[in-house]
Order: C-alpha cells, then sequence, then structure tokens
C-alpha cells in the first residue's frame, strides 16, 4: 500500500477525494480502520513502514481537520461530528500513545465530542435519541484516552456509559438499540413484544464495540462484572449471526461436544496471551493489558445520522425513517447467502416468532455486502479468543510467593500458551452437562522455571449459590476466596466458601499433570426486561445460566408461569428417538404436521417447517415407552408431536407398524 499514488502532502495512504473531509467525515469508519490495522502491525509485528504509513496519514487529516476549522468554524466542526466517524478518537489515542506526539493526541481530542462527553463525566444520559455505533465508537475512544494519558474524566465516562447501556438500555442478550438508534430509558419492550417494531434491532457492529469496552474495563479493573457481561453479550449477541450450515455447528453433533470455537464453526487461534504492561502519560502511571494477537479489518458506509428527541412519541419512526431512508436493502433469498462462510448478519431482530433473515437486510452474501458489521463481523470472528484468559504480573513479589495471576474468564475449550512462566494450559468445557451443569477442565504442562502462580477462575454470577464444585488434582478446593478481616483474632485473611459472581483463588506452582475441574450448575431463571412501564412488568427473559433461551412453538408465544420458581417449571429437552421421516425414493418429501394431520409434502426452509417435520419415536412394545431412532418388524411405535410435546400421533387411532401410511392423527 506505501508504494500507491496518493493526493498527499506528506507520506500516507488514503482511498478517497481530497476534498471530501470538508463536506462529511463518514468515511472516518474506513479511515479509522486502515489506520488501526497498520498501527497494529507496528504494536504486534514490530513493523516501522506501517507505523510511518500511520503517522503520514495522521498529518494528512491533521491539515484537513484544521482547514475544515479554519474555513468553517468550530460550531461546523461539531456538527459533523454528528456523523459516523468510526474510531478515529480511539485510534488516534493509541497513537500517541506510540509516538507521545502532542500533535497526535491534540487530533484525538478534535474527534470527542462534547455534547456527548461532557454528560456521561457529569454521571447524566445522553444515549436517547442518539445513533447507537457512532458513539459506541467514541466511547472506546474515551477508553484509548484514559490508557494513553491517565485522563480521570475519560475513565469516569467509559464507566458510567457502560453501567447505563447495561442497566436502562440492553436486552437479555446483552446488546442494545433499535432502529440503530437508542431509545427512551427504561423502554426497549417495543422491540421485543411489537412484531412491527421487532425487526431492526441490535446492530452486529454494536455488539462489536461493547464486547471491546467490556474488555477495556475488565483489564483496568479485573471486575467480574465485565467478564460475565462479556459472556453473555459474545454468546447471545455474535455467535449467532454468522449463518453457518447446521453440520458445521460442533453443538449439533452431540450433546456431550465440548463447547469450542472450532475453525469449521467459528474460527480462532490456539493461543491467546494478554500481557499487563506499564506506560506513562502526564505523569500519571497506567496499567495497560495488551493482546498477542491479530484482527484489524472493518469498513462502514457513509450516513448523515442526526440526534432526534427520544421522547417524542414517534421517536421510532424517526429512527426507522433515518436508518431505511439511508441503508435501505431489500431482503434477498440467493446461493449467494446460502448458509456458509462470509454469511453474517447486520441485525438481530429481538422480536417474538421472528426470525434472524427478516430484518431490511437480511443475511449478507460473502462477495457483495460491504456493511460496516461485515467489517466488524470479520474481525469479531477472528478474535473468539482474545478474552479467554488475562494475566497481572506482581509488581512486588514476596520470596516464593505467587509471581502473576492467571485469569481464566470464559468456558471455552482451548489452548494458552503463557512461554514467560512456561505454563501450557489446556481447558475443555462445556455447556451440556446434565441437569443444566456447565464444567471445565483445565490441565497443566510446566516448563523450566515454573514460578508460583494464582490461578483466578471465574465462578460466574448465573451458577446456584452454594452448588458449585472446584477440585486440584480430585481434590475439592474449600478456600476460593481471600478476605481481610476487621476481626484481629482471626488473622489476617479468612477464607470463604464459593460464591456466584467472583473469582476463585486456587494458588500453587502448577506443575505437568495438575488438573483442574469446575462444576457450575447452571441457574433457570426470569430476567426483568429493561422497561419500567406497568402494562410490560410481565414481560420476562428466560435464561439458563448465560444463555438466552427460545422457545419453539406455531402457537401462542405467551406463556403463564411463576417468575420465582422457574426451574422447577422448566424441563431439560432430550434429544433421544427425535426422527424426521423421508418417503424413500423422495428426496425432498418429509411427513410433516399440519394441524392434526400428517402429510407428506417438500420441507420448506424455516424454523417452523423444520419443527413440523420433527417426531419424537416411541416404541411401546415393553411396558415402557423407549425412544427409537430405527423401526424393525414387530416394533408398536408411536411419534410425539414437537408442536405438541405429550400428545402422539397414531394410524387410525392404532399403534404405527414398521408398515407405515400417511394417514395418522393426533391422538
Amino acid at each position: 500500500m506505501s508504494t500507491l499514488p496518493m493526493p498527499l502532502h506528506t507520506t500516507g495512504l488514503v482511498c478517497f477525494c481530497a476534498g471530501f473531509i470538508q463536506c462529511n467525515i463518514g468515511h472516518g469508519l474506513q479511515i479509522h480502520k486502515v489506520m488501526a490495522g497498520l498501527l497494529d502491525h507496528q504494536t504486534f509485528a514490530h513493523n516501522q513502514a506501517a507505523l510511518q504509513m500511520v503517522i503520514g496519514m495522521a498529518a494528512y487529516f491533521g491539515k484537513r481537520v484544521d482547514d475544515t476549522l479554519q474555513v468553517n468554524g468550530t460550531d461546523h466542526w461539531h456538527d459533523m461530528l454528528n456523523n459516523e466517524f468510526g474510531g478515529m478518537s480511539e485510534v488516534l489515542h493509541n497513537l500517541y500513545g506510540v509516538t507521545k506526539d502532542k500533535a497526535h493526541l491534540r487530533l484525538a481530542g478534535l474527534f470527542v465530542k462534547p455534547s456527548f462527553y461532557e454528560p456521561l463525566v457529569a454521571l447524566q444520559d445522553p444515549l436517547p435519541g442518539l445513533h447507537a455505533n457512532t458513539h459506541l465508537a467514541q466511547v472506546n475512544g474515551y477508553a484509548a484516552q484514559y490508557e494513553a494519558t491517565g485522563a480521570k474524566d475519560a475513565l469516569t465516562a467509559v464507566e458510567h456509559f457502560f453501567y447505563v447501556i447495561t442497566h436502562h438500555h440492553s436486552y437479555a442478550t446483552g446488546g442494545s438499540n433499535d432502529g440503530e438508534f437508542w431509545g427512551p430509558a427504561d423502554q426497549v419492550a417495543d422491540a421485543i413484544s411489537e412484531q412491527q417494531d421487532a425487526l431492526e434491532t441490535e446492530e452486529t457492529c454494536t455488539q462489536y464495540n461493547m464486547l471491546k469496552l467490556a474488555r477495556y474495563l475488565f483489564s483496568w479493573t479485573g471486575n467480574v462484572t465485565y467478564a460475565d457481561y462479556y459472556e453473555r453479550a459474545i454468546m447471545n449477541g455474535l455467535l449467532g449471526t454468522q449463518r453457518m450450515p447446521a453440520f458445521d455447528h460442533s453443538e449439533n453433533k452431540s450433546l456431550d461436544k465440548q463447547h469450542q470455537h472450532t475453525a469449521a464453526g467459528h474460527g480462532t487461534g490456539p493461543e491467546t496471551l494478554l500481557q499487563l504492561e506499564s506506560s506513562t502519560g502526564n505523569g500519571v502511571s497506567v496499567s495497560r493489558r495488551r493482546l498477542q494477537g491479530t484482527g484489524n479489518l472493518s469498513g462502514g458506509a457513509d450516513a448523515t445520522l442526526s440526534p432526534f428527541d427520544a421522547y417524542s412519541a414517534n421517536w421510532r419512526q424517526a429512527a426507522f425513517a433515518q436508518f431505511r431512508g439511508l441503508r435501505a436493502g431489500q431482503l434477498q433469498e440467493e446461493p449467494e447467502n446460502a448458509p456458509g462462510p462470509g454469511v453474517v448478519l447486520y441485525l438481530l431482530p429481538m422480536g417474538a416468532g421472528q426470525s434472524k433473515g427478516q430484518s431490511s437486510h437480511g443475511w449478507g452474501t460473502p462477495l457483495h455486502s460491504f456493511w460496516c458489521c461485515y467489517g466488524s463481523s470479520v474481525e469479531s470472528f477472528a478474535k473468539l479468543q482474545d478474552s479467554i484468559y488475562f494475566y497481572r504480573l506482581y509488581q512486588n513479589k514476596q520470596p516464593g510467593g505467587p509471581v502473576a495471576d492467571l485469569y481464566i474468564n470464559q468456558l471455552v475449550s482451548s489452548s494458552l500458551t503463557w512461554p514467560e512462566q512456561g505454563l501450557t494450559v489446556n481447558q475443555t468445557a462445556t455447556f451440556n452437562g446434565p441437569n443444566n451443569t456447565a464444567f471445565t477442565k483445565i490441565a497443566f504442562t510446566a516448563g523450566t522455571g515454573t514460578g508460583m502462580i494464582v490461578v483466578q477462575l471465574r465462578i460466574p454470577s448465573w451458577v446456584a449459590e452454594g452448588a458449585s464444585q472446584v477440585r486440584l488434582n480430585g481434590q475439592t478446593w474449600r478456600e476460593c476466596h481471600q478476605h481481610q478481616s476487621a476481626d484481629s483474632s482471626l488473622g489476617s485473611s479468612v477464607g470463604t466458601a464459593l460464591s456466584a459472581g467472583s473469582y476463585c483463588s486456587i494458588k500453587g506452582v502448577f506443575k505437568t499433570g495438575d488438573v483442574i475441574t469446575a462444576k457450575l450448575p447452571m441457574i433457570i431463571r426470569a430476567e426483568t426486561v429493561q422497561d419500567k412501564r406497568p402494562q410490560f412488568q410481565s414481560l420476562k427473559a428466560v435464561m439458563a445460566g448465560p444463555m438466552l433461551m427460545a422457545g419453539l412453538t406455531d402457537d401462542s408465544r405467551k406463556i403463564t408461569a411463576n417468575a420465582s420458581d422457574l426451574a422447577s417449571q422448566v424441563s431439560e429437552a432430550s434429544t433421544e428417538g427425535l426422527v424426521s421421516l423421508r418417503l424413500q425414493g423422495s428426496p425432498n418429501t418429509y411427513l410433516q404436521q399440519l394441524g392434526t394431520q400428517i402429510v407428506a409434502g417438500p420441507l420448506q426452509q424455516g424454523n417452523a417447517a423444520a419443527m413440523a417435520a420433527t417426531f419424537r419415536m416411541l416404541d411401546i412394545s415393553a411396558s415402557e415407552a423407549r425412544p427409537v431412532t430405527q423401526m424393525s418388524d414387530g416394533q408398536q411405535l408411536v411419534l410425539e408431536s414437537m408442536h405438541r410435546p405429550g400428545q402422539v400421533i397414531m394410524q387410525d387411532s392404532q399403534v404405527i407398524s414398521s408398515a407405515t401410511t400417511l394417514a395418522w392423527t393426533c391422538g
């Protein structure tokens, strides 16, 4: 790229006309990603040519911004910041962290939007009526500002924003926004319960940026809250946004298969490591963890997205008018977006009964969709491993004491190579244990010079209190947490039992063959939707551990249940005996339930058709019904309806023999 001809006054790279920045900075999305990619080349590969290119780009765009300010003034520039300009503040603050060039710090500051930043510093909620991803990228800029300079106001803005969005504007997926905009605080239920409002929700780019923000916050604090959020947001709001063929999903192959991010299913690298570094800005010591890894591609589109009155009666119509006017697209079901690599979502519908592909954009295509969400999705699926493990080095090591903490934040089958400590960690994890229990097994391989470390194993907030078990080499580990005691007679610290939403500290010099195991029973619970309006108080999200549950039905989408005791009312579904019956010699002719009748016909696309063609086959030849998947002579069979569990399908009120016919009815 450095050899391309460029209309620049200095060395750099730009792929747009020289005068664009005076009229619209929507291209900031692309500029930011090019600059961030080049800067990452320097950070992770020590590529000095890439660093000089990004420095040249900063000089070029700095002059363009100064020219705009000189010609049109500060007010005009602030109006331009209402456009979507990506993470320009973030990449420029990161560049300043490398170069310590005050010109880079000044330019980064010009991309801080006062009308958004200042209310956050004042602990207000400025979100209603704002375009979500425009401003989420800016918050990541505040995070980079804090890392580069130690500015306390930037830290306040980041922490307060995260609290506001996760407590007043979010769905149970950990995502937010409707029609790409944020609505009034504590009013998200329309985007779930109202069919006409429930398709254009949770833009994928916003989930990408929220994960980045949670990573920043955890790296500064070590607070388990951010690790819990990261798990919820990536599982419910990201992993399902890639349209992979059913046979590529490892979880579909076997319920006993461990949870993993495989190359076939999602794509990941085998090793990840996060390093704690010290950097100083303006005399303030700042802790910064750096990922040793890659993933630096995104993109975007031109847009002018103005704030509006989110408390007006037609706020959603105003948001949709902008959204559809600027980004209108038609749902296209074509061979290009059939399940496979490179087919991802722009928007994740939250509505009951909605399908992922029913939004105005639907599923994209690998080669002809250039939404900003394609860029962030490519990056997201290339760095699924980047927040599984963290470590912190001890600055004041005691003789014979630990030298580092190793945080194991996510239950993901993975391998970690930690050469500085001479350790390799192999984790095997699953959420599919019996009785809604998650398990993880962490095995160590030690080299020479391994010192004492403290493994900080996350005990998620979703576990049943007091029911978790952690073992080291088969022995129960009882003192997971240490805290200072006010009672001096108890000594300086007290061991406490496992607690949900905390870390279990396991200290030792780990050797080859050492194994930590954890059993984590998941609570099935109802979570209150973030909506304070009286008519929505009965609307709940059903959660199993970190996972948002979806009900499969072609009937009523409302259930009546005791929200405080869901666990006793929800049973774990068995997959034993599930079959689909195809007519011999007819590749796409399946038996399907239609009301109270069973018919044979072509299998249509969609969840409803798949449900209609799925049954549980029970052999009732013996005294007790037994699920089976094969027919043989002499069997007496009934089919259980998946639409109406507990009802069986019979042939003319008789059980089915191996010579099946099509005259079945529900009984």
